[in-house]
């Protein structure tokens, strides 16, 4: 029997005098945290004393050899991670549990059995919650000698059921550490072994156990909510057909940027209709399009609760009549679209073929020099100028006559003249100027390549533009002052963004750059001060800083409150950490 084996003997066996008696005589194990555990969990507060006076403690020898011999994890540094709760925590003995919790590695080697033999063949149970409260105070009071740490005892707590302990730790004005609510609340990268394993735990509670757990921690947060991300969502979807679940997650965490349609279809195709209520009350149905695609998407999946509820609601809240005018003006617009409408189309809208328009090269990934579109695009359409009055749903249409529409011109929809470095000057009367500054949506046509500079230049009150698929290249200042805009995403086909694309949007907050994008230009975010979430891809190759006579222009002045999201060794890192930009790496 070597040294650790026979002092974790000793501690079962043993009076507390005999066993101080021991530890003289063979000397204290260098591993005496699994010792530690067994009296706490068995003998209590005589024995953990003996043992403390004589050195032991919950602390591992950080090596490899250590977790070979005692099949546990020394909480050795890994790359980038944080490896604290890499230990093996033999504290957690003093849980009255009997498993393991899923999902947390600090339990790697602890045994949690009911009693335990000892040499005269009698058994010795779990002391009573009486003695565990002595323990801990004495842990507590001790935790810096013993290597004990009271926040992860009350984190495992919670997760573990032990009521009793959960409550002796907050007598004892113990919290969860700041580490910890700032991973629950805010979230981390893949390689944060405190995110990873929340994640992981969370994921893995039963749904009896899910509410208890979750209410027990957002008791700690001080108020703030959990992080959501579209991971910790498909975590919890699961467990929405339980209403308290979801009244939980409604009133707890920040789900600000979830896609909403797609959490409603998740309930519709788990045919939760009681559930739907809770959703009307959130205000999500509230969008006129939503609420009809959750109408359609109902009904095309069978989901006849659901449709009721749906039906029901749009019954109770619709303005018939000004969905009918506004479902009338999107219909005079597809109409305008047909083959035979070019004669009225021209009242909106002011346009020419391609080749009659300066051309216009494009960047394609691959390629060293620019293309040239001409010939691809010969017989299509470029849109010069919107004449539209009063009318601020806006639909671009794909054809006008028998040619598809590829381009926004140079200043087609500008709320104002003289825009950007080239001086746009569309040709637009004052009333359609006036009118321009009230557009709140415009919806652009697949058929779309090419969008023009300064093409949506001081349009104050745009709040919604989905930026098609299909387009290659965004010019300088085309959204410069669309202050309104919240959100945007850049497709991968747009291979460079020109200069102050997206100059002075003040209510900008979160921009997706996909992959494939190669190229920002100088200030394209700049004076967007709102702007908290940049995704940037891995694909990009450049970011433009513009030298002029009289000024350096850098294309990501200083945003204080943003935070870039990108591929680890990817430019866009390199560069924010050349230039000190707050960042993260995109999770794998």
């Amino acid at each position: 029997m070597n040294r650790v084996e026979a002092l974790e003997n000793a501690v079962i066996n043993k009076s507390p005098e005999e066993l101080a008696e021991f530890i003289d005589k063979i000397g204290m194990a260098d591993f005496s945290t699994r010792a530690l555990g067994l009296a706490c969990r068995f003998r209590g507060l005589e024995i953990v004393k003996v043992l403390a006076e004589k050195g032991a403690s919950f602390d591992i020898p950080k090596t490899e050899e250590t977790e070979k011999q005692y099949t546990c994890y020394a909480g050795r540094e890994l790359v980038k991670m944080r490896s604290d709760n890499y230990r093996s925590n033999y504290a957690l003995c003093l849980l009255n549990i009997l498993k393991h919790i899923k999902g947390a590695c600090c339990f790697k080697g602890v045994k949690l059995v009911k009693q335990i033999k000892r040499e005269d063949n009698t058994a010795l149970k779990q002391i009573p919650d009486e003695e565990r409260s002595k323990v801990l105070e004495y842990l507590c009071e001790n935790k810096e000698k013993l290597s004990f740490y009271p926040s992860d005892m009350l984190f495992y707590a919670i997760f573990g059921g032990d009521n009793f302990i959960v409550s002796e730790l907050k007598k004892l004005g113990v919290t969860l550490s700041e580490a910890r609510k700032k991973t629950i609340t805010e979230g981390g990268a893949y390689t944060d072994s405190y995110w990873f394993e929340y994640c992981s735990m969370t994921g893995k509670l039963p749904d009896e156990d899910y509410l208890r757990v979750m209410r027990g921690l957002a008791a700690e947060l001080d108020g703030k909510k959990f992080h959501c991300t579209e991971k910790v969502y498909e975590i919890t979807k699961e467990r929405f057909v339980n209403k308290e679940i979801f009244e939980f997650f409604r009133d707890n965490f920040d789900y600000d940027k979830l896609n909403k349609s797609q959490i409603i279809k998740g309930l519709i195709d788990k045919d939760a209709a009681d559930l739907l209520p809770l959703i009307e009350g959130m205000g999500w149905l509230g969008n006129i399009k939503r609420r009809d695609d959750m109408i359609k998407y109902a009904q095309d999946n069978s989901r006849t609760e659901c449709l009721a509820f749906l039906l029901d609601f749009k019954n109770r809240t619709a303005d018939f009549k000004a969905e009918q005018e506004k479902a009338e003006k999107k219909a005079l617009a597809e109409l305008n679209a047909a083959p035979d409408s070019v004669k009225v189309m021209s009242r909106i809208w002011s346009f020419k073929k391609w080749e009659e328009v300066a051309d216009t090269p494009v960047i394609r990934e691959g390629g060293k020099e620019p293309v040239h579109l001409s010939g691809e695009l010969e017989n299509t359409l470029t849109i010069t100028n919107y004449k539209g009055v009063n009318v601020f749903d806006v639909v671009v249409p794909e054809k006008i006559g028998k040619r598809i529409v590829t381009a926004i011109g140079n200043g087609a929809f500008a709320g104002a003249s003289g825009i950007g470095a080239g001086s746009v000057m569309a040709n637009f009367t004052h009333e359609q100027m006036m009118s321009r500054r009230q557009i709140t949506s415009i919806r652009l046509p697949q058929t779309l390549k090419f969008i023009g500079s300064g093409a949506f230049t001081f349009l104050k009150a745009l709040k919604e533009i989905e930026i098609p698929e299909s387009v290659e290249q965004i010019a300088p200042f085309a959204f410069d002052e669309c202050s309104s805009l919240k959100e945007i995403t850049i497709p991968g086909n747009v291979k460079k963004v020109g200069k102050y694309a997206f100059a002075s949007c003040g209510n900008l907050t979160a921009v997706k750059i996909c992959e494939g994008v190669l190229e920002l230009g100088a200030g394209v975010f700049s004076n967007s001060s709102n702007l908290t979430t940049l995704y940037l891809p891995k694909s990009l190759k450049r970011f433009v800083t513009e030298e002029t006579r009289y000024i350096t222009v850098k294309p990501l002045p200083a945003l204080p409150k943003l935070t870039v999201y990108c591929p680890k060794g990817s430019v866009a890192e390199q560069y924010c950490m050349e230039h000190g930009i707050r960042f993260k790496h995109t999770e794998e």
